[in-house]
């Protein structure tokens, strides 16, 4: 009874833990797929992991890139920042200062609204003559003319031919170059202004170029004049340097004109030398600060086309800060390629399961997070917000181009402003693509929206070119189960030998020999014991005895192979009713003796007529014939 009680109750015991585990597990699991499938909770997550480990370092413990960006995302450290600059303010590191830190303290110190004059005036004061950049000077007329061009009190005069050609230097400052097409400016002259007058109508600009290379690039500065009138021409060549240096910081500059043009200052005079050095610093995504500062849309274009495998960014090693600062330049804008890198952000195998990014990197994570999803300051500008007031945030040139004009006392994040009107979309053809139609893809270059498109069509720009769909024919890389791209292979694909149209790249997924998957064996284990638990109540009166004879191996037991070995009972009904016990006597044992047979007597006859009555057998027996029965075996002993 005991065994019996025990084996019911463990069976009982297991359902109940089974399904409470799996409701448990149930829960949990929800919850979880809530969190990887809800974006805002992962952002959350990861505000969550930055704010603990930054405390649990300390922000007096963390390096001045760590606490700037920070301060740019959850606000903290400012005053181990405002502690850790030269000279009340003026510069950072303190210990030895630099354009491209001092310049990322300011923008981090004006998020927090606080004061930076002093460090701007520290900022602007580094700059010096970008010696790296060559410039022309270039005279046009519509027909040959004679020109006057004046500088340092000195008057020199040119003529210009049918072809355009000019037939002699101007001074020492102005030399031929190219054929007579342009006149070269030497370095010297480069602080000087030249006063340009012709007898014909004319047009003035400057050219410039990196020394070593062929490219040139066109000023946007652009003076026209009458006949007899006048135009001024100045070169604009400067670049920042770190003190004590003697050559421009490409990277430094970057930053400094980005800093100092989203607080108002005239940065200008570093374009040309940002433009001209651009190709041979694509690792710093120069694109990102061009697109802010110009506003151009090739440059917008080329920046979208560095993203790798539809992606990220990666030109300097360092995928997560490059894709941070390529995603910084669209914080109000939403093209394809930023809703491919979101995606990869927030994917469980690159967000780290505590939130972070970059195996818990603080700036990169601090750096994601400001450039995609900020934060609004504690401290409440002094303003309304811009977007919530119905009007737009952009940059100046962009609502330049949209015809409206900058709002004052509105706000807007970092280097936006607010505009009075939208973002003007321009025209397909104003971008120099091709609209593809909806049996048709774009193939080499990158799909935009245009204002002249329909419903179904799409504007192929960057280079590429429309062509039907039912016509292309699989490459051989896609035959094999490759895919071809033009952005090179991702981290998790390998690049291998097959073609590809149009010079792309054949990528195929690494071999890893075990893809990691959700594992869930355990809850099915739970699943199985449960139902053999199930099992177990619902037979237990066919599997009893192979339990017991199972349970009698364990012990040593003799019993009769089959039956199980438990004490001999009486019928579980007794006759005075249900569950009445018959005690059993144990007789004492007697010398046996020999009792001599007798033989069966005869029944005797019964008349006909009478009839036999046979006497009901009492249900229970007293003590009284008890004994008197046991007094007869006793006698027939003797």
């Amino acid at each position: 009874m005991i065994k019996k009680r025990f084996f019911r109750g463990f069976l009982l015991a297991a359902v109940l833990f089974g399904i409470f585990a799996m409701l448990a597990i149930m829960l949990v699991s929800a919850v979880s797929e809530e969190v990887d499938s809800d974006p805002q909770l992962k952002v959350d997550k990861a505000y969550s992991c930055l704010e603990q480990k930054v405390k649990e370092k300390g922000c007096s413990k963390l390096s001045l890139r760590e606490r700037i960006f920070s301060l740019l995302s959850i606000y903290e450290c400012k005053k181990e920042i405002t502690t850790d600059s030269s000279n009340n303010m003026q510069c950072w590191p303190k210990s030895k200062c630099n354009v491209k830190d001092t310049a990322q303290a300011i923008l981090a110190l004006n998020n927090a609204n606080t004061d930076t004059s002093k460090a701007q005036e520290w900022l602007l004061a580094q700059n010096m003559t970008a010696s790296e950049v060559e410039w022309l000077l270039q005279i046009e007329t519509k027909e040959s003319s004679s020109c006057e061009i004046s500088y340092s009190g000195s008057k020199y005069r040119v003529n210009i031919d049918d072809e355009k050609k000019i037939n002699s230097n101007a001074g020492n400052c102005l030399t031929l170059y190219a054929g007579g097409y342009w006149l070269r400016v030497s370095p010297s002259c480069y602080d000087k202004e030249f006063e340009i007058s012709c007898d014909k109508d004319f047009v003035t600009s400057f050219l410039f170029k990196k020394k070593s290379s062929a490219t040139l690039h066109v000023s946007e500065e652009v003076n026209s004049a009458s006949a007899e009138g006048t135009t001024i021409e100045k070169v604009k060549s400067l670049c920042f340097r770190n003190p004590g240096s003697t050559t421009c910081d490409y990277e430094g500059t970057l930053w400094a004109s980005l800093v100092l043009k989203s607080l108002d200052n005239d940065v200008s005079y570093f374009m040309p030398y940002l433009v001209a050095m651009k190709d041979e610093n694509e690792k710093y995504l120069p694109e990102v600060f061009l697109y802010f500062l110009t506003g151009y849309d090739d440059i917008r274009n080329e920046l979208l086309s560095k993203q790798k495998g539809r992606k990220y960014w990666d030109e300097s090693g360092d995928k997560f800060y490059d894709t941070a600062l390529a995603l910084y330049a669209f914080q109000y804008e939403e093209p394809e390629e930023k809703t491919n890198a979101i995606n990869w952000l927030l994917d469980p195998k690159v967000q780290g399961k505590n939130g972070c990014w970059d195996s818990g990197d603080i700036v990169n994570t601090a750096f994601i997070l400001f450039s995609v999803w900020p934060k609004p300051a504690p401290i409440v500008e002094e303003g309304v917000d811009c977007e919530g007031a119905g009007y737009y945030c952009m940059t100046s040139l962009n609502c330049q181009d949209s015809g409206g004009e900058i709002l004052e006392g509105y706000t807007c994040s970092s280097f936006f402003e607010c505009c009075s009107k939208e973002r003007v979309i321009k025209t397909c053809e104003s971008m120099g693509g091709e609209i593809c139609n909806s049996n048709q893809q774009c193939i080499g270059g990158r799909t935009e929206t245009a204002s002249d498109l329909i419903e179904g069509e799409s504007c192929c720009v960057g280079g590429g070119y429309c062509t039907d769909i039912e016509r292309e024919e699989k490459s051989e890389c896609e035959a094999y189960g490759g895919t071809c791209s033009q952005y090179g292979c991702s981290e998790n694909e390998e690049e291998v030998a097959y073609s590809c149209k149009y010079g792309d790249t054949c990528c195929i997924p690494k071999s890893t020999g075990y893809e990691e998957k959700s594992s869930y064996w355990w809850i099915w284990l739970l699943v199985f014991l449960i139902l053999l638990a199930l099992l177990g109540i619902v037979f237990r009166d066919k599997i009893r005895p192979y339990w017991f004879r199972l349970n009698s191996k364990f012990k040593g037991g003799r019993g009769a192979p089959g039956f199980p070995r438990f004490p001999r009972r009486g019928p579980p009904f007794g006759p005075s009713g249900i569950g009445t016990k018959i005690r059993r006597r144990v007789l004492p044992v007697q010398p046996r003796r020999v009792i001599p047979t007798r033989m069966p007597q005869k029944a005797p006859k019964v008349p006909a007529n009478q009839q036999i009555v046979k006497k009901e057998q009492p249900q229970q027996q007293k003590p009284k014939d008890l004994d008197e029965v046991l007094k007869k075996l006793k006698e027939l002993g003797k």
